[in-house]
């Protein structure tokens, strides 16, 4: 059994409050970090508990959204998801969960990479820049997301 097989209520997923949390919470300490007041250990103790918790619940609630309109066992399937409008809202909530992932992975790296330095010792810009980008298209493709 899998968290997204417990017996919890399964609804439409809703980013809306994932962004707000992402605005108040993790967005005022990615500027802290790109701007050098936070290491790259602070900025992943402050990403871990909005990923493990509200971005989590969310997570979720897109996996259970996606079993239930496609009727998918969870299972790794063949093929691409079908074109189906009914599976409109999983899918147009998918990228969100793909870049939380990837975002989590980057922090992780910075972290490995910088541990209690700052920004400004990376020794690989492209970083920096990916980072930044990331913050401010998450945050639109959230925004777009939000009803």
């Amino acid at each position: 059994m899998t968290i997204a097989d417990s017996p919890l209520p399964t609804t439409s997923p809703d980013v809306g409050p994932l962004l707000k949390e992402y605005r108040e919470v993790f967005v005022p300490a990615a500027v802290d970090y790109l701007e050098r007041r936070i290491s790259a250990n602070e900025l992943r103790e402050r990403w871990k508990p909005h990923y493990y918790g509200t971005f989590h619940q969310y997570d979720v609630t897109v996996e259970r959204a996606w079993r239930e309109q496609s009727g998918s066992t969870g299972l790794l399937e063949s093929g691409g998801p079908p074109a189906d409008p009914r599976h409109e809202t999983p899918l147009a909530h998918f990228p969100v969960s793909v870049a939380y992932n990837n975002l989590d992975r980057l922090i992780e790296v910075l972290a490995v990479e910088l541990g209690d330095q700052t920004v400004d010792k990376t020794r690989l810009r492209e970083r920096t820049v990916d980072f930044a980008h990331v913050i401010d298209s998450l945050d639109a493709l959230m925004a777009s997301l939000d009803n």
